[in-house]
């Protein structure tokens, strides 16, 4: 009796009865698998034969063709697994700009600083509190404490806070610092009053983060969370430095 031949599926690898359409184990399509195999062993003959008749009209013996068809087909093999390499770098590559470009190229610590503007801008002061001081926000969550924007330094009746963009100038351990470098903020008062504003493309403004618990939390938000231009000063800044300001004023 003539032995059966199988045929291995290209999906799951299922080596199926001769003559089948479809794989036994999970459906996939094989019908013209075998043909398409017979056409490359074809066509790997008929290359080895036009290269060995080659050879041998060049007065190359026999054992001498044999070693160089031998590496022709090894260069071969190479060729396909670079091939299949490269393709998986470039496939590697691209899932990971796509989850950049998901995420819009942007660092936690830069979240962080965008976030907290937000939260200023919305005068949400949980938001805004666990961003800069986590263990009030802490005792905030428990009831313990009642958070007020005004008590916690958000003092304007509403802000603006436009276009803002940010750069990660270094991130070491539990260490960031982000450059805010475009966009406008700006506070108002009721009466109409207004802070002044800061154009961040012309005067950028450099926000130190730590990692506190995997959150990063703004290190020098009392300075940060001024909707004026404010001057570099060396030095720990007072927590309300617009109120030391105001106090520090000739009557």
């Amino acid at each position: 009796m003539e032995e059966e031949e199988n045929l291995r599926c290209p999906n799951c690898g299922y080596q199926n009865p001769e003559g089948r359409r479809y794989c036994e184990e999970c459906g996939e399509k094989i019908a013209g698998l075998e043909a398409a195999k017979a056409r490359a062993r074809r066509k790997t003959m008929r290359e080895a034969a036009r290269l060995r008749l080659e050879l041998e009209k060049e007065g190359v013996d026999r054992a001498e063709v044999e070693r160089r068809l031998r590496r022709v087909r090894r260069r071969r093999s190479s060729l396909r697994s670079g091939v299949v390499l490269l393709g998986l770098v470039v496939l590697v590559a691209v899932v990971v700009l796509a989850i950049t470009v998901f995420r819009g190229g942007e660092s936690a610590p830069e979240k962080a600083v965008k976030d907290f503007y937000r939260a200023i801008k919305d005068k949400d002061v949980m938001a805004y509190l666990k961003l800069t001081e986590p263990e009030v926000y802490k005792l905030a969550q428990k009831g313990e404490y009642e958070p007020d924007p005004y008590t916690e330094g958000i003092d304007y009746d509403s802000y603006v806070v436009d276009g803002l963009k940010t750069r990660l100038v270094k991130e070491e351990g539990d260490y960031a610092e982000v450059e805010v470098v475009g966009g406008y903020f700006e506070g108002f008062y009721r009466d109409g009053a207004r802070s002044g504003g800061v154009d961040f493309s012309q005067h950028p403004r450099l926000i130190r983060l730590v990692r506190v618990e995997g959150n990063w939390v703004i290190q020098d938000y009392p300075t940060a969370k001024l909707p004026y231009l404010v001057e570099e000063v060396p030095g720990e800044q007072p927590e309300f430095p617009e109120l030391e300001g105001e106090g520090g004023q000739g009557e």
